[in-house]
Order: structure tokens, then sequence, then C-alpha cells
């Protein structure tokens, strides 16, 4: 079976860029500094770069070479704006909507993804389950054929000295799922692990 451990290593031989919508969270920093550390997945932190410099500062975590990235100041969001316009419009957004949505980290990260700079987003230390689906669902949306949507969390913790890590399949998003559902759902993640 896949494991962590095969997933980082194919991480390691491929590495890929992960954007961290909530970037003055300590949480998110420990995470970008440990990644930054191990080198196979790079962190773009989003947020105000004096705040977060402070925040990992403060926390004592150790971001250099993490790109950070806030979204009124980046040279492409008139470009990320007409985009969600353009996916939005006839959900009735409209171009000054689409611009102010854009400033959101979690939809302009969400963004980043859909349009390349990234490969995958990290939410949810301070944004709920929902305002972080949502944005991926509108611009990045299901794959064709698939209409079922889940989540896994993945929990590592120690034991008795013993590190555990689990996963644990949709937990906030499909919260009771019918016998296909489940189906579906329990296919798809251990298609992933492979």
């Amino acid at each position: 079976m896949f494991g962590f451990g095969a997933m980082i290593d194919k991480l390691k031989r491929n590495p890929k860029t992960i954007v961290l919508t909530e970037g003055t969270d300590p949480r998110i920093l420990e995470a970008a500094s440990r990644l930054l550390a191990s080198n196979f997945l790079k962190p773009i932190l989003l947020g105000n770069e004096e705040k977060i410099l402070k925040a990992a500062e403060d926390a004592g975590y150790n971001i250099r070479g993490a790109e950070i990235i806030e979204p009124k100041k980046y040279e492409r969001l008139d470009e990320m704006a007409n985009e969600f316009y353009e996916l939005r419009k006839a959900k009735g957004v409209t171009p000054e909507k689409a611009q102010q949505t854009m400033l959101e980290y979690n939809y302009f990260g969400t963004m980043l993804v859909k349009m390349g700079k990234a490969d995958c987003l990290l939410g949810g230390a301070t944004y709920s389950t929902a305002d972080t689906v949502r944005p991926a669902l509108q611009l990045i949306k299901c794959k064709p054929g698939n209409s079922n949507v889940s989540g896994t969390f993945i929990m590592v913790r120690e034991k008795d000295g013993v590190e555990e890590k689990y996963a644990m399949g949709d937990c906030a998003i499909t919260i009771h799922p019918t016998v296909d559902q489940l189906f579906t759902i329990n296919i798809v993640f251990f298609a992933s692990q492979k």
C-alpha cells in the first residue's frame, strides 16, 4: 500500500508548490518552516509580508526562502479577477465583485492553483471547511464525470513514544453519505494511495 513515506519520496523526485492561505497563523508558519527544511513542497504564504515575517520571528520559525504574496500587490491580480469574472459571471458576479473576491486569501490561493502558479492549497486553520472548499468547487471544479466531493484529514500524533499516522476519509463534507457515496469516497481515496 502507498504510505506517507512513499508519498514523500515521490514528492522529493518531483517537488510541488503549495499555497498556505493563512500566512500569519503559527501552525501554518511551523508547517512552512518544516516544508522549507524538507525541500519537497515549496510553500507560498499569503498575506502581508511584514506581518508574516514578524509572526514567524515571534513564534521562532525560520521561513527564509518561502515565497510571500500579498494579493493586493500581486502583479497578475487583474488577470486573476478577469478569469474569476469569466468563470462566475453567469452566477451574477460583476467585474467589481470579482476584483474584491480575489483579495480574499482563500479565493486568491485557489486561483493560484487554477492558473498553474501552485500545485495545491492548504487552508482551514482559520477558514471553515466550507470557506476552504467553496473556491475550489467554483474555480477548479470536479473532474468531468465525478460529482461526489470528499475530503481527507491526515493526523500525525505521538502515543507512548511512537508516531502514529491516520488518514480519515470525509469527516466534514459529506456528513451522512449514502452507500454509493461512501463507496465512491473509499475507491477514490484508496486509488490515490497507489
